[in-house]
């Protein structure tokens, strides 16, 4: 009615938000020689501001071209609502509306009268990101009013607010907000939004700790109705916390290769899936140094599939997917395609165990012929042929292994489901039944490893150096973090198998117990129905074969790194790069080219170590909705609160049986842990790797997983309770902290905090 500045603060005021009183001077009333209005109160000094009806819109913003008084005395206020009507005719407004095709003739100007709140700290709220972050606010603030902030005639600090994570880091010289301000300024922008919309500009000011909101605008600059949503659920297994370069170009290589397989597989039709060739080549992302899903895209592809709506929920659950919300259009096929879809995605997941044993069979002779023929004293030239040749003959063929994911989904889905309303049993039954179900192939190289700690002492020197060699040459590509190509293996550094060993050896006691549980014998009964029994033959069969094939990726990643170790050794050579392991911040078509066309890298790898110094400071985010393309973080310095949450109770998906007290070990970074004997780990998430760190701990808790992520199905096999998907999982507990763990219902008390 008067223009969306007053309105806005009309509605807020209604709604409860913390307004300064103001008196509203309509145009007509203005525009008059006698002016007459009545003062909001009874205040010395007020600020007088335009209201034009036109103005804040959602094409128009007219930002900063009208007049606005601030501290202006009681006496001078009808002085100050004259000058901002005459304001209609300036210049910059004038060029402003002909810009915007619109005649100044048009516009009626209101005015707001509003209490002057003498700020200590003023400043703005952008409940997204303006450079287009959706699901980020950003606060900017500085000391004194806010026209100093606006005008950046104060030092600024600027907050950044991640709304999934609820996590903040801040950039500037100054610390103006606690992170209780900080939280209950989120707070009321979350009121306002449900006036207003989601993406708002409110001005705010704070004087004697108190908030008062000043004004609310739409952000008319981002663009929102396709956002690209970007999901670390899953992916951060495999690549937690900062993945350097040549991994993240080499994550979008393998997974546009295999996504594109599928697809094909599903429509055998080379026109339609160029359709969407662009979905393929966009499903993963990396942003500030980690890896991410481009979710949206996932569900494009899994909306070829048969009874999508009936799988997307069931993927979502084996994933653990934490936000289910997503466009649930389906993707626009004509009827042939659409039933012929139907038929191959039917035969294609027939045909998985044929087709995964077929897999395993041909990566057995690839993984034999690659190590036949490779040398340290290959060229580059003859080093990337290798590596090409690798591409040809698995990715080409590694798509199965999702189909086989989907597999053990669907039909470990089918099972809980028919277990719990045919069987009527427990989570914690069906959890310990599908435990014995499946021989696990990930085990086997913590039971050699079991086994050769233990037989150390029986051996000479040689024989066990013998052993290392064939451990090595077994399993030596499976560690911590095992799929980020610039992690150590035991293959690339064997010193790292001497230390397992001998950290397995100081409890020569547990070492024995551990290596007796491998060798008990699994029990086999089984007296449920026909059909019970069929998805437990499915559902034991895509898991089994799930495990292998994780195990043989982390071959092909080895193959990967002792490829791209052996370049670094010779582009140090040739002086492209200053030190080995530098070629990890090349991009991975970098590295392949520059066999061909060497040039200087050096002050491009300096570059983005300097990037990633920064990305190692910035929070760690499970989801980032970005406007249109994704992009990294730019900043000269930040900080970032340690938010902590006191609650005492936590619940999670209760993965592996048992009840357990002890003290918690909160794992954030996998190599700088040592002791975790008789801990209960408390971490993010956990990757295969991290078989060698749960067979000396008493029990494992994650924020993230499922039941078939790797946390489950390893805890089970070893015997230990584990919990996963526990929301806020390392915002509440802290290393130290004795804590009780639940593994048959999921439930978590904090007994005792630590000191």
């Amino acid at each position: 009615m008067y223009g969306k500045k007053i309105d806005n603060l009309i509605k807020m005021r209604e709604a409860g938000i913390n307004v300064p009183a103001f008196t509203v001077v309509p145009y007509e009333d203005a525009i008059k020689d006698d002016l007459k209005f009545d003062l909001p109160s009874s205040r010395k000094h007020f600020s007088v501001r335009s209201s034009a009806d036109i103005e804040d819109g959602e094409s128009t913003s007219f930002a900063g071209q009208f007049d606005t008084f601030l501290n202006v005395d009681r006496d001078d206020v009808p002085a100050k609502i004259k000058e901002i009507i005459s304001s209609i005719n300036s210049d910059t407004v004038k060029a402003y509306a002909e810009s915007k095709n619109l005649d100044i003739n048009d516009i009626k100007m209101n005015v707001i009268v509003q209490d002057m709140i003498d700020a200590d700290i003023s400043g703005v709220l952008f409940t997204a990101n303006p450079q287009g972050i959706l699901n980020e606010s950003v606060i900017t603030v500085g000391r004194g009013l806010g026209e100093g902030v606006v005008s950046s005639k104060v030092d600024t600090t600027s907050y950044y607010y991640n709304l999934t994570d609820k996590i903040c880091y801040f950039e500037g010289e100054e610390d103006l907000l606690t992170s209780e301000k900080t939280e209950e300024l989120i707070g009321i922008s979350e009121k306002i939004k449900e006036l207003f919309g989601e993406f708002l500009d409110i001005e705010f000011a704070i004087k004697n700790d108190e908030i008062f909101i000043l004004q609310a605008r739409p952000i008319t600059t981002l663009k929102t109705d396709d956002p690209l949503i970007l999901d670390n659920s899953n992916i951060v297994e495999s690549y937690p916390g900062i993945s350097l370069p040549l991994t993240t170009t080499f994550v979008d290589l393998v997974y546009s290769g295999v996504f594109r397989g599928v697809c094909a597989r599903v429509l055998k039709n080379e026109k339609e899936l160029s359709k969407h060739e662009d979905v393929f080549l966009n499903m993963t992302g990396h942003v500030n140094g980690r890896v991410y899903y481009k979710i949206s895209n996932w569900y494009t592809v899994l909306k070829f599939l048969p009874f999508s709506k009936k799988i997307i929920p069931v993927w979502q659950e084996m994933l653990g997917v934490r936000n289910k919300n997503y466009n649930n259009d389906d993707v626009n096929v004509n009827f042939f395609v659409r039933f012929m879809t139907y038929f191959n995605s039917v035969y294609e997941l027939l045909s998985v165990p044929k087709n995964m044993k077929r897999l395993n069979e041909k990566f057995i002779v690839i993984n034999d012929d690659f190590y036949s023929r490779y040398n340290e004293d290959l060229t580059p030239k003859e080093l990337v042929s290798m590596f090409n040749d690798i591409k040809v003959k698995l990715f080409g063929c590694w798509d199965i292994t999702l189909l086989n994911d989907m597999y053990s989904f669907i039909f470990t889905g089918l099972l809980k489901s028919r277990m719990k309303k045919k069987h009527k049993k427990s989570d914690k039954e069906i959890n310990d039944y599908i435990s014995g179900i499946s021989d696990i192939e990930s085990m086997k190289p913590v039971i050699e490893i079991t086994k050769l700690a233990l037989q150390k002492d029986e051996l000479s020197s040689e024989e066990f150096e013998a052993k290392k060699k064939e451990y090595i040459r077994k399993f030596g590509d499976r560690n911590l973090e095992e799929l980020k190509i610039e992690s150590r293996t035991f293959r690339s550094n064997p010193e790292l198998l001497d230390e397992r060993i001998e950290t397995y050896r100081k409890d020569m006691d547990r070492l024995r117990e551990t290596y007796r549980s491998f060798s008990k014998e699994k029990s086999s009964e089984d007296k449920y129905d026909f059909l019970t029994r069929f998805y437990v033959k499915r559902s034991s069969l895509g898991i089994y074969n799930r495990e292998i094939s994780r195990l043989n990726r982390s071959r092909i990643y080895g193959i990967v790194r002792l490829i791209v170790d052996t370049l670094g050794k010779r582009y140090v050579e040739q002086g492209i790069i200053k030190k080995e392991f530098d070629i990890y911040y090349l991009k991975i078509d970098e590295v392949l080219e520059l066999a061909e066309k060497p040039s200087d890298m050096k002050e491009k790898v300096e570059y983005r170590k300097e990037k990633y110094r920064l990305y190692r400071e910035l929070p760690p985010y499970s989801r980032l909705i970005f406007a249109e393309s994704e992009f990294n973080k730019s900043h000269v310095a930040i900080n970032s609160y340690k938010k902590t949450l006191n609650d005492n109770e936590l619940q999670g998906v209760p993965c592996s049986g048992g009840v357990i007290e002890g003290e918690a070990l909160v794992v954030r970074d996998v190599n700088d842990t040592k002791d975790v004997k008789d801990k209960i780990l408390i971490t993010k998430m956990t990757d295969p790797g991290w078989v060698f760190l749960l067979t000396s701990a008493k029990g494992v808790i994650s924020e993230k997983g499922s039941l078939l992520s790797h946390t489950a199905i390893i805890s089970r096999e070893i015997g230990i309770p584990s919990i996963v998907g526990v929301k806020d999982l390392m915002l509440t507990v802290r290393s130290g902290d004795i804590i009780k763990m639940n593994g048959d219902n999921g439930k978590i008390e904090i007994i005792k905090r630590g000191e």
